[in-house]
């Protein structure tokens, strides 16, 4: 006799106790993006402090600490710049380029809060979208 014989099995059909509600593509892109610019804050916020830019990540049981990608880069002429990427792909902004002049280090965190408002208006939306099919190719 087997463990599942002692149960009373029914045909009687449950709804989910606790359905998760699925988030519209664009929507769940927008977060997914602006949790990313949030993370660069957080890393300027770091550098800034001339602490280790080490970011803190679940891996199955464990939390380890990770050296993320960094979106900002000094040149040569000393002035700072960044792109934002979705999918390690940087988007195309405006049509423009993808890249931001922002100066020095600690512009770079208003320039991310700008980004994050550009992204809840939508204005990234087709950047987001052309950025996707590059990486499913």
């Amino acid at each position: 006799m087997g463990h599942l014989d002692k149960l009373k099995i029914s045909r009687r059909v449950l709804a989910t106790a606790s359905a998760r509600q699925k988030l519209e593509t664009v929507e769940y892109r927008r977060q997914k993006l602006i949790a990313n610019v949030e993370e660069q804050i957080e890393l300027v916020r770091l550098a800034e402090q001339k602490k280790p830019l080490l970011l803190k990540r679940k891996r199955g049981h464990k939390i380890v600490s990770v050296r993320p990608r960094l979106w900002w880069k000094t040149e040569p002429d000393n002035l700072i710049y960044t792109q934002i990427r979705y999918n390690k792909i940087p988007l195309n902004i405006a049509g423009q380029g993808n890249s931001i002049e922002v100066g020095s280090l600690r512009k770079l965190p208003a320039v991310y809060r700008t980004v994050i408002k550009a992204i809840k208006a939508g204005e990234l939306d087709n950047a987001i979208e052309s950025a996707v099919k590059k990486s499913k190719v």
